[in-house]
């Protein structure tokens, strides 16, 4: 790194180090890093963001509805949300059996909630 440059950059880094961070004994890559750490924290500082919960319930037969899931995402897409976590909740079992002359049958399946977190810049 040039001499200059580097002592430029250390008048300007000797301002704003509040994390204790001693800059004049960083090597040049550490520098680099250091800087781009920095331009970071800055660019976020003072951005709030909102979020937004939706819930998409499985079919009665226990698989994915990837149809509304779709909606869901596009809906929330077109909008300007991103999604920033999914997680599945169970809600429940779905059962059902009929008996017809002393045979009975039926089904049986686990019934969850897909819940999706949505996050844009306020």
């Amino acid at each position: 790194m040039n001499a200059k440059l580097k002592d430029e950059i250390m008048k300007v880094l000797s301002g704003e180090n509040e994390n204790g961070i001693d800059a004049a004994s960083l090597s040049d890559e550490d520098l680099r890093t250091y800087i781009t750490l920095m331009a970071l924290k800055n660019e976020r500082r003072g951005r709030k963001f909102e979020y937004a919960v939706e819930t998409v319930r499985d079919r009665d037969n226990g698989g994915a509805d990837e149809t509304a899931l779709n909606d869901v995402l596009s809906m929330y897409g077109e909008k300007g949300w991103k999604l920033k976590f999914c997680f599945t909740d169970e809600v429940g079992v779905e059962s059902h059996s009929a008996t017809v002359a002393g045979y009975t049958t039926g089904t049986n399946a686990t019934i969850n909630e897909i819940v999706l977190i949505f996050e844009r810049e306020a």
